[in-house]
């Protein structure tokens, strides 16, 4: 937001959960970056998403060609989301998803019994992580694989990031990236 800002561009931010919970219409002003930083300081998590329903609403309420930014972790009906990105893409905006991942969730290091406990309040389970770890990294790639087949498909700008890594880090990996191609 704040780079954006510095060029002029407008910058707005919608934030979600299986509702829209925070919305900022964009705008280019300075004071943009303030807001959207005090409602992201106030942001609570919430529980289930409903990616692919919320980001119909988003593409209905923008009429102005953009760049759209979805910053997730896309666990969520895949289809679902594909077909909301690919309304923003048929209306001709530039899409770009940063696939947001724990370390954990990516790399399964567990080597003890360990209990896993559901996020989203599904439940609880012990188990020896040694007999899922194979499977369970096969699961992962997969759907790594199928979200970053879905971007490419509908060519959105797909980037896996992993929460141990800066965001200042990745975010100058992925501008110069994209200053190298463009």
């Amino acid at each position: 937001s704040y780079l954006l800002i510095r060029q002029n561009d407008a910058v707005g931010t919608l934030l979600f959960d299986s509702d829209i919970r925070g919305y900022i219409p964009p705008r280019a002003h300075p004071s943009q970056f303030r807001r959207v930083l005090e409602m992201l300081e106030g942001l609570q998590p919430g529980g289930e998403t409903n990616i692919g329903a919320i980001l119909a609403q988003a593409a209905e309420r923008t009429k102005r060609r953009g760049l759209i930014i979805l910053i997730s972790d896309m666990i969520d009906n895949e289809a679902e989301i594909a077909e909301g990105l690919q309304r923003f893409r048929h209306s001709q905006h530039e899409v770009l998803v940063f696939h947001v991942m724990d370390d954990a969730e990516l790399t399964f290091p567990y080597d003890r019994l360990t209990r896993f406990k559901d996020m989203e309040g599904a439940g609880r389970v012990v188990t020896n992580p040694k007999n899922l770890r194979k499977r369970y990294l096969a699961r992962i790639r997969d759907f790594l694989d199928r979200v970053r087949g879905d971007c490419l498909e509908r060519k959105v700008d797909y980037n896996l990031v992993n929460t141990t890594e800066p965001y200042d880090k990745f975010l100058s990996a992925y501008l110069d990236k994209r200053s190298r191609i463009g």
